[in-house]
């Protein structure tokens, strides 16, 4: 009798589809996600903080704040103004931002308007609605998502199997691996395994090109910004 082919020879410690058994726990439950929006979004803060730089107290951080009005754009997240929709109306952020600007310098706060972090954070995201897929909550830096824009327009190109993106920090984790056509994601705590529960499934040529499209566009938003402001606050 003739014994298997090159072809048929098993692959210990992989699963038919090709994932490690690690990923294979998780990513068998995934759910898969017919519409779905992956995008650079920029932070929009609805106050400003004016009260001490040092030993503030929760409720000082809360309450020594004065409001601004958000600017006429479409919110996709609470606080995230997408890419998608800044595009072609970047002097309603500008005019937003020189708002914030005045009012940061008229409370002796200039060191704000030097950090990215909490007014000029940018940061990549993964929506379906009003859940967020993956939200990437320790990047504030263009550069950063820019990079896993990049990373992500390649996804469709990956074999099944091949991790794409393995993040974790503070309390946060992202674990993205090539499925068949597919595109598989968990993001949790960091506490444990990922759990089968957070598991979503995305079509992996839909992903890449929104991915793309995504990247291209912060390029020109940024681009727009800056020009609008004179200064860059996001690189």
């Amino acid at each position: 009798m003739e014994g298997p082919g090159a072809g048929d020879a098993p692959q210990h410690g992989r699963e038919p589809d090709g994932l490690d058994p690690e990923d294979a726990a998780w990513a068998s439950s995934a759910r898969p996600v017919a519409s779905f929006l992956c995008d650079a979004m920029f932070r929009v803060s609805g106050s400003v903080y004016v009260g001490p730089e040092n030993g503030m107290t929760p409720a000082q951080w809360e309450a020594e704040r004065v409001p601004l009005p958000p600017p006429d754009l479409p919110f996709r997240a609470p606080g995230w103004v997408a890419s998608t929709d800044l595009a072609g109306r970047e002097e309603a952020l500008a005019a937003y931002l020189d708002r914030l600007i005045r009012i940061a310098r008229a409370h002796g706060k200039m060191a704000a308007l030097v950090e990215r972090f909490p007014y000029f954070a940018v940061r990549p995201k993964i929506l379906a609605g009003d859940e967020v897929l993956a939200s990437w909550p320790w990047s504030d830096g263009l550069r950063e998502a820019r990079d896993v824009l990049v990373t992500l327009a390649r996804a469709a190109s990956a074999a099944p199997g091949t991790p794409i993106l393995d993040d974790q920090d503070q309390g946060w984790a992202l674990r993205m691996v090539a499925g068949p056509g597919t595109v598989l994601l968990v993001e949790w705590d960091a506490e444990g395994p990922p759990p089968a529960d957070a598991a979503w499934s995305l079509e992996a040529a839909v992903l890449a090109g929104q991915a793309a499209a995504a990247r291209d566009r912060l390029r020109a938003v940024h681009a727009r910004l800056v020009r609008l402001m004179g200064r860059d606050f996001w690189s």
